[in-house]
């Protein structure tokens, strides 16, 4: 919606606003002289040597190589589910074992073993 000229100069709150914008207020002297005061008073005194920094390291190997995985929370998600899957593999839970009889990958008289006792690894051949 646009006002045409004729109701824009009648409108008198548009003279009251134009006389606003012309008129803008100017901050006291005094009030200034006294609010510089004030800054300069709070401002930290300098330093007399600024403290030497110690040269930024280089990330480590295993910290770029986590940031490759995504991150931290990534790694520990990795692990986890590594260690989740080592137990699962070996112990065989009772209930795993009768899982998978029921889809036939593993007969009751017959065990996978795919990761051998620490017997085995002791007796001589």
């Amino acid at each position: 919606m646009t006002m045409s000229s004729d109701n824009k100069d009648r409108d008198p709150l548009d003279a009251l606003f134009a006389q606003a914008r012309a008129a803008a207020p100017l901050p006291d002297g005094d009030f200034m002289a006294r609010l510089v005061a004030d800054a300069e008073r709070l401002q930290p005194a300098p330093k007399a040597h600024a403290p030497a920094q110690a040269p930024a390291r280089k990330a480590g190997l295993l910290v770029r190589f986590a940031a490759l995985l995504g991150g931290a929370g990534a790694v520990a998600g990795l692990g986890t589910a590594a260690m989740a899957g080592l137990v699962i593999g070996y112990v065989q839970p009772d209930s795993l074992v009768t899982l998978t009889d029921g889809f036939g990958l593993i007969s009751t008289g017959e065990s996978l073993d795919l990761l051998p006792s620490f017997d085995t690894l002791l007796t001589e051949e």
